[in-house]
This record gives structure tokens, C-alpha cells and sequence, in this order.
């Protein structure tokens, strides 16, 4: 992502897209003209359905460039 100040991530284990609980929210840094690139290792995690909440952020406009989830 690019300008993003504050991330909060939910998660729903509902068959359904509500429920959500939060998992994690991060500061992240202000990388001038470069991606910010963050991992959020979630050790014996479950989820149907995940949520990305940007709280808030360095300027008027931000951009998501990419978003992996890997597991099982």
C-alpha cells in the first residue's frame, strides 16, 4: 500500500460476511514514494472472511496494491 498510517484487520468465521472480530490493527511507517510492505503472522487462525479497515492515513488519498493471504 502507499500512505496508509493505520491498518486494522478482521476476521468472520461465520458462513456468512458478519461477525467480524478484530485480529490486529498496526501503525505503519511512512515510506516516502516507496510500498509499504507489512506481514502479520496469525499463529492457529481461522477464517471464512477477512476485512481490511484503513483507520487512517498519511494524506487525502491512499492506494492498496497487493493483498496475500496463505494458509491451509
Amino acid at each position: 500500500c502507499i500512505l496508509v498510517r493505520t491498518l486494522r484487520i478482521e476476521r468472520s468465521t461465520s458462513k456468512d460476511p458478519v461477525g467480524f472480530e478484530q485480529c490486529v490493527e498496526k501503525d505503519l511507517q511512512h515510506t516516502e514514494g516507496q510500498l509499504q510492505m507489512e506481514e502479520f503472522p496469525l499463529h492457529n487462525f481461522q477464517a471464512t472472511y477477512l476485512r481490511f479497515i484503513i483507520k487512517s492515513a498519511f494524506d487525502h488519498f491512499v492506494s492498496v496494491h497487493r493483498v496475500m493471504a496463505e494458509g491451509t
